[in-house]
């Protein structure tokens, strides 16, 4: 009975670790503050705000806003290359995006805008999508790393080689001490060494290599669910493309439409 407890106190421990892996609800909350501190010219604030939301999954344009004010704060810090890296990534999600003059002073706008000419090439050039496998979703994290789910690849990786950890060096103690089990947590085993010691721990460490064995089952069976979802959300995120062409022949001219598979 008390092995069976700590197996499900170990299950319910898993599922708890990762339904708390994905970002907090209150992005639009710090890139609303981070633009308040950006107006302030509180560049540290800003990059504190900001940076730590890049490690998140975030939606399109908050993503392109927290590059946007990323690089803003970096270029004041005299940090110019992750600035031309962080207005390169907000030019890639608003490919018209600009600094407002009225709000920014003209030195950066002047460098945004650079940033912008010497990349215009690169950014209008049509993009393939990445190649992707379907069987990659049943490798959790691989799957969830190729969808783009970093924070929930990096939290299954831990949980799963963990779990294999104890699981595995658990069933090596038993394995070497132990002929038998008779299925119950602790009652009926019987040990290859006439050591009491030997047999006490044997019965402590079951439960332990049970509760992980269990752990590893229904981590492995959550990151592949999860990755299927992630796989079917990412195509068809990839099935239709909008896409911004500024025409070079025509000052002034924009072409608007999407690209996809139909």
């Amino acid at each position: 009975m008390i092995g069976g407890g700590r197996a499900a106190i170990a299950v319910i421990a898993v599922w708890a670790v990762v339904a708390h892996a994905q970002p907090g609800a209150s992005t639009s909350d710090v890139l609303r503050e981070g633009n308040t501190a950006a107006l302030a010219g509180d560049w540290q604030h800003v990059a504190q705000l900001v940076e730590p939301l890049l490690a998140h999954q975030l939606a399109a344009a908050d993503l392109g806003e927290a590059h946007r004010l990323a690089g803003i704060a970096a270029f004041f810090q005299q940090r110019n290359d992750a600035a031309e890296r962080h207005f390169v990534a907000y030019l890639r999600i608003d490919l018209a995006g600009r600094l407002d003059p009225t709000l920014y002073p003209p030195e950066v706008v002047a460098f945004f805008n650079d940033v912008a000419s010497r990349h215009g090439a690169e950014l209008r050039a049509p993009r393939s999508p990445p190649r992707r496998s379907w069987w990659l979703t049943l490798l959790p994290p691989v799957g969830q790393f190729q969808n783009g789910d970093r924070i929930t690849g990096y939290v299954l990786g831990g949980l799963l080689g963990t779990l294999l950890a104890v699981n595995l060096t658990t069933y090596a103690y038993l394995r070497a001490w132990c002929n038998h089990t008779d299925g119950s947590a602790g009652g009926g085993l019987t040990c290859s060494v006439d050591r009491s010691d030997r047999t006490r721990a044997a019965m402590q460490l079951r439960p332990y290599n049970i509760a992980s064995g269990i752990g590893v089952i229904v981590t492995y069976a959550y990151g592949v669910y999860d990755g299927v979802q992630g796989y079917r959300r990412r195509s068809r995120e990839l099935a239709i493309q909008p896409f911004v062409s500024i025409l070079q022949d025509s000052p002034g001219s924009t072409v608007f439409g999407v690209t996809g598979s139909f």
